[in-house]
């Protein structure tokens, strides 16, 4: 019986140091959780900063690049004008120059050639359906004091040019008709029929200053403006945004013509063009 009693007492304390044992606090799985965990959040964070910082940094970088490469084009654009100035200057003062050579006395300027060319030999440039800058500027000889309508020959002719020289185109396109109506085969009917293309030209009818143009080298293919056509053909061609027959046009000016003004001033234009 007494061996029941204590048996008893063995498993009521057993039992009880269970209890015991259960009831006490698990230790942590991590041994110091919250101390990895606060400096793993500290290392993201500042690892966050600096990946911000580098890329502010490259952002700086970028506007530094984009606000130099700005004022490279700026800069470009302004040589670009310059030399755009210089021509317009350039050819004003060449066209004023050939006004005054075509207004040279009769015994100086070379007779005219009617139809055909010069050889055999064909000339494709002829062949093309097209730029010129207009034709500005003042002529330093003034106006006759007569009446248009009642000028004649040479006077007649010179009258035209001068309204061509002070953008009057329809009033300056009138006269050169006339003067090609009465003087087809003078000296100076090739010069007419270029003007009357400059006409055209300066009101922005390219396609009719084109063919203008083309029949001065049909008409007259030995006359001292066919340099001067074949120019405004390839400028106009630009202008009308076909860049395949400037191109062509500028390119035999400088083969057939290349000691010639107009050559000079096609010349750097064929480079503008082709870029």
């Amino acid at each position: 019986m007494q061996y029941f009693r204590i048996l008893s007492i063995f498993v009521l304390a057993f039992i009880i140091s269970g209890c015991v044992a259960s009831k006490q606090p698990e230790k942590p799985a991590w041994g110091g959780s919250e101390e990895w965990r606060l400096k793993s959040l500290e290392e993201n964070f500042l690892n966050f900063k600096e990946g911000m910082r580098e890329q502010n940094h490259q952002i700086e970088r970028n506007h530094n690049e984009t606000t130099a490469q700005i004022e490279k084009l700026q800069d470009r654009m302004s040589e670009f004008d310059n030399i755009l100035a210089e021509l317009k200057e350039n050819q004003q003062k060449m066209m004023t120059m050939k006004v005054e050579e075509d207004i040279t006395p009769e015994g100086t300027t070379e007779d005219v050639v009617m139809g055909g060319s010069e050889s055999s030999e064909e000339k494709p440039w002829m062949n093309v359906p097209g730029e010129n800058t207009a034709a500005a500027g003042t002529v330093t000889a003034g106006a006759d004091n007569e009446p248009a309508s009642s000028l004649s020959g040479d006077a007649l002719y010179q009258e035209g040019v001068r309204l061509v020289m002070n953008d009057k185109p329809l009033e300056a396109r009138a006269l050169l008709n006339q003067y090609l109506k009465d003087n087809g085969s003078s000296k100076l009917a090739p010069n007419a029929l270029y003007w009357i293309g400059e006409t055209f030209y300066s009101e922005k009818s390219f396609a009719q200053s084109i063919l203008k143009f083309k029949e001065v080298g049909r008409r007259f293919p030995k006359a001292g403006k066919v340099p001067d056509a074949m120019l405004k053909i390839g400028l106009a061609y630009d202008k009308l945004g076909d860049r395949e027959n400037s191109v062509f046009y500028l390119r035999t000016l400088l083969e057939d013509y290349p000691k010639s003004d107009p050559a000079k001033i096609g010349r750097s234009r064929l480079r503008e063009i082709e870029g």
